[in-house]
Parts: structure tokens; sequence; C-alpha cells
């Protein structure tokens, strides 16, 4: 049904109007009448209607007005004027300001207004195609001049331009910054890497390209606000042209890997103050921009560097800063006030290294755990580079013969997220270590128990620990229950839920995973085992136990 609002001062044109049955046979409903303009436009806004027939003398506000304020923010809505044959000079108004079409009151009737609903309702068809022509025009446009800065920048900080093919690639792009003295900006996503295994390409491209046009969007009105307050005789930045003006500009591209950049050009400005102010100004709006997003940003903004190789240092510096957010917290970093990256594995961690397949060996993880904290501490220190801890996390997996997937590697981006790491070795690594059993246990039992140890995690039973045992599966429930005053299958229950609450309390793995994990094929079952042992579920006892 077409949504359709009537507006008119005229009760009984309104009522005249809405009995007619032209409304129902031509697929229309109408939501709302008004009787004046304000009313109309309030039922507009709220109830979104497809067409608005009105009149165009009406008190309060008129259909003049009522016209101009529906296209001032929709240019979809199919809009008729109602005029009688004096309205002439009202009618070219109203036409002029964006109505669609308009008809004589005093003509019409059930036949006639049949007629003209199926002829707005094709026109109305064309109307959506046309604006939908439209935008995906402006989207091609778009993608495609996006596709051109891209390649330029690309190129820019590559070095890979000559002098006159940098100029070509610049007017190419639609860019009038020439970027002699430029400073960078780095917006980046660090958990993108986790993302990529969770969407699709498309997805992420989709989202990424969203952000650019919100990032852009921002950047336009806090250019204006500079504009607006810059002191006489200085430029501020802008991205948007203003002819005559000479204002600086700023270009925001997606670079890929949840890596978007804002390049500032900063040519036309002479004080060093006012640089730093513009900058940091800026800063402060990207940063305003990545707030509310469901991924958290961490920004890098580099110095001020001066030549036209100043792009590729800045950008340089942008990149390192945003290292840092392995060991800070969310926010802005400026790299004038950032200590440096450090490059070089510190001393404590090839210790652990080379320790660490005796730590495994003799499961000595209270000297495992201690090196970690050590080497931890270190790496905050020095602020060693990301990627050298993310290398030496794979070393040890090497070493210690960890198989872990690449999803987890991509999943470490903090520094406090290395304990949950020495935990992980501990839970994989040690917790085979048997429970202790009464003095009195005969040698059977001592063979059963170390199968279920050794094995608990698989889906194992009381026959493959008995024939283990080399006994008959009822006798060995017999012996379990009679030297260990436990049963069997209360005991192989006891090893993978003590496994389960060690991997909620250490990783990050689904609920489903950890059941798996710990020897539950049977993700239900799990739940509600784990619920009467344990008082909670698995999400409180995780929330409750969680390390912060």
């Amino acid at each position: 049904m077409i949504r359709t609002v009537i507006v008119d001062d005229d009760f009984l044109v309104r009522s005249y109007l809405k009995q007619l049955n032209a409304w129902e046979r031509a697929g229309y409903q109408i939501v709302a009448d008004a009787r004046d303009g304000e009313e109309a436009l309030t039922a507009v806004e709220q109830l979104g209607p497809e067409v608005v027939i009105t009149d165009i003398s009406m008190p309060l506000m008129d259909g003049i007005e009522l016209i101009r304020r529906i296209r001032e923010t929709n240019h979809t809505v199919y809009i008729i004027v109602l005029s009688c044959h004096d309205d002439f000079e009202y009618v070219k108004e109203a036409m002029k300001l964006g109505a669609d079409e308009y008809v004589l009151k005093n003509s019409l009737n059930e036949d006639s207004l049949y007629e003209m609903l199926v002829h707005t309702a094709r026109q109305l068809q064309d109307k959506k195609e046309m604006f939908r022509e439209n935008d995906e025009t402006r989207r091609l446009m778009e993608m495609g001049r996006q596709s051109l800065k891209y390649h330029f920048f690309n190129g820019l900080l590559a070095g890979s331009f000559t002098a006159d093919e940098r100029e070509k690639r610049r007017k190419e792009a639609g860019i009038r910054a020439k970027y002699v003295n430029s400073a960078v900006i780095n917006l980046f996503i660090p958990s993108w890497g986790t993302l990529k295994y969770q969407y699709s390409e498309l997805e992420l491209e989709q989202y990424a390209q969203r952000f650019l046009r919100k990032l852009t969007r921002e950047l336009e009105r806090r250019a204006e606000d500079i504009y607006d307050g810059a002191a006489p005789g200085e430029t501020g930045v802008c991205v948007r042209d203003s002819p005559g003006t000479g204002l600086e500009r700023a270009e925001s591209v997606y670079l890929g890997e949840g890596v978007f950049c804002c390049f500032l050009d900063m040519s036309g400005m002479h004080r060093d103050s006012l640089m730093k102010q513009r900058l940091t100004g800026i800063a402060t709006a990207c940063f305003r921009c990545c707030k509310d997003e469901e991924y958290a940003f961490f920004v890098g903004v580099s110095g001020i560097c001066f030549g036209e190789e100043g792009i590729r240092q800045a950008y340089q510096q942008a990149r390192e800063t945003v290292k840092l957010s392995f060991y800070e917290e969310e926010g802005i970093l400026y790299y004038e006030d950032c200590p440096g990256i450090g490059r070089i594995l510190p001393r404590e961690a090839q210790e652990v290294l080379e320790h660490a397949a005796d730590y495994a060996e003799c499961r000595q993880y209270e000297n495992m755990k201690d090196g970690f904290e050590k080497v931890s501490a270190v790496f905050c220190k020095e602020h060693t580079d990301p990627r050298l801890v993310l290398h030496w996390i794979r070393s040890l997996d090497e070493r210690l013969k960890m198989d872990r997937p690449q999803e987890e590697y991509a999943g470490i981006i903090r520094i406090g997220q290395l304990m949950s790491v020495c935990e992980d070795y501990g839970i994989r690594l040690f917790m085979e270590k048997r429970k202790a059993l009464p003095e009195h246990a005969g040698a059977a039992v001592r063979r059963a128990v170390d199968y279920l140890h050794a094995h608990y995690k698989e889906q194992i039973g009381l026959s493959d620990a008995a024939k283990a045992a080399e006994l008959n599966p009822a006798y060995l429930s017999f012996l379990f229950k009679q030297e260990l005053g436990i049963g069997f299958s209360s005991y192989l229950l006891d090893l993978r839920m003590e496994c389960a609450r060690a991997l909620l309390r250490g990783t990050n793995g689904k609920i489903k995973e950890v059941a798996r994990e710990a020897g539950f094929n049977d993700y239900h079952y799990f739940s509600k085992a784990f619920k009467k042992i344990n008082g909670c579920s698995p999400v409180d006892y995780r929330r409750k136990n969680v390390h912060t």
C-alpha cells in the first residue's frame, strides 16, 4: 500500500476525500490527515509517507511553506497540490519549490481520483528509480575518486612517482593540496585481524567504506569550524573547496587491514603553534568520530614534517605511534610525546624461550609464570615492537609443540593478554598432573586413573578404561567405588569439569569450544552439569573469575 497524508484545513474536504473508494482500489493507504502545514510536517517526519496531497491556502503554515520544508530534507516523497481556479500564482510557486503535480479540488470525484492515483503510482515508481540510479551514480563516482586517492597516496608513500607523475596523479584524484608540509593521523582497529575470521571480506570492506564516509563528513564539519575561527592572516585546515581562501585541506583514505589515514596539508601555514593547534583539533575530531563505533580504535598522530618527502616521514611516524596501542589504553597518542619502539627481543624473553621445554617436561608451571611476569614487565618498559612479541609467542609454541590456530595469534593485541597465554600453557601442558590417590588404591585402579588423565579429553568410557586396566568393566566400576570412594563416571566428570573451569578462567574461547576441549561432546549436557556442580552457568562463572 502506498502511504499517503492528506492536508487541508477544510474538514469537509478531508472527510469527502477519505470516504472515496478509489484509494483502496488503487493500492493506497491514508496514514494521516492534517488541518495545516505544521500538523502535516510532523506526520511526514514521523510516518514517512510516499505521497502528500496538500491544499495551498491554510492557516499557521500554508502549503507553500510545507512544500519548502519537506523538500529541505526529503526529495523522494511525491507531492500533489490541491488548488482552486484562482490559485494559479500559488501553484506556480509550489511547482517551483518541488511539488510534482497539481489538481483542481472541484474536479475530484471517484473516477478522477482513481485515475490520478494510478498515474501517481507510476510516476512515484519512476521517481524512485531515478533517485536509485542517481544514488548509484554518485556512489560509483565516489568509489572511483576514492580509488584514485588510494593509488595516489600509496604511490606517494612508496616514493614511486617522478615529479611529473606525482603532479599528474594528484590532479587525476581531484586533490588540490600539494603536501609540501604535512602531518598524518593514523586510525587503526587493533582487533581487525580477529574480525577477518568472523566476517567476510565484503562485510569488512562495506564497514570500512561506511566509516570512511563518516570520517570525511566529520572532518568537513571540523574544517568549517576551524576556518570560522582562524586568526587574521592565517589559514585553517579545510577539506572542501573554498575558492579564493587558500585553505589547507585534509584527505581521508582507507589503506586496508583496518587502517585509515588522514593526510593533512600544512603548506599554507607559517606559525608552528598554529599548525600544532590545527593538528590537535583534527586529531580530536578523528577520535570523536571513532568513539561510538562498535570496534575500538587507536589514533596515532605524527609530528609536522617539512618538504615534499615530509608526507612519507609523517606517515612512518604515525604508523610507529599506532604500534603503542599494544601497551596503551584507547586514545590519542602523539609521536612527539611517545617513547621509542624497542627493536630487540629482551634478554628475559630469550631466557624463557630457552627454558620453555624444561618447564614443560618438569611441570614447572610456577617457574614459567614467574618468567612470563618478568617478560611482560620488560616488554612494557621497553615498548618492544608488538611484531617481536608475537614472533616470540610463535617461537614458544614451536618449542612446546603447541598447535595454535592463526585466529588466536591475530587476537593477541594487548600486552595484558600475555598472562592469558601463560595460563593457556598451564592448562594445556600441566593439567595432566594426576589427582592424589589413596595409599590403598590397587594397581588396576591406578592404571585406569592414569588412562583417564591421559585421555579424558577424548570420547572414552568405562570399557576403554577397563581395557587399559585389563579388567572386566563391571568389576572396574566396583573397584573404583570401593577404593576411591567415587564412581567411575563421577571421577571422569570431575576431571573434565576441572579442565572446563580452568579454560573458562584462562581463555577467551566460546563456551561450546571450552566444552569440546574439556571432553564434553554434548554442549547442553555440559551446561546442565556445570550449573549443577558449580552453582552457576559457564557464562556466569567466567564473568566472576576472569582476570582483568
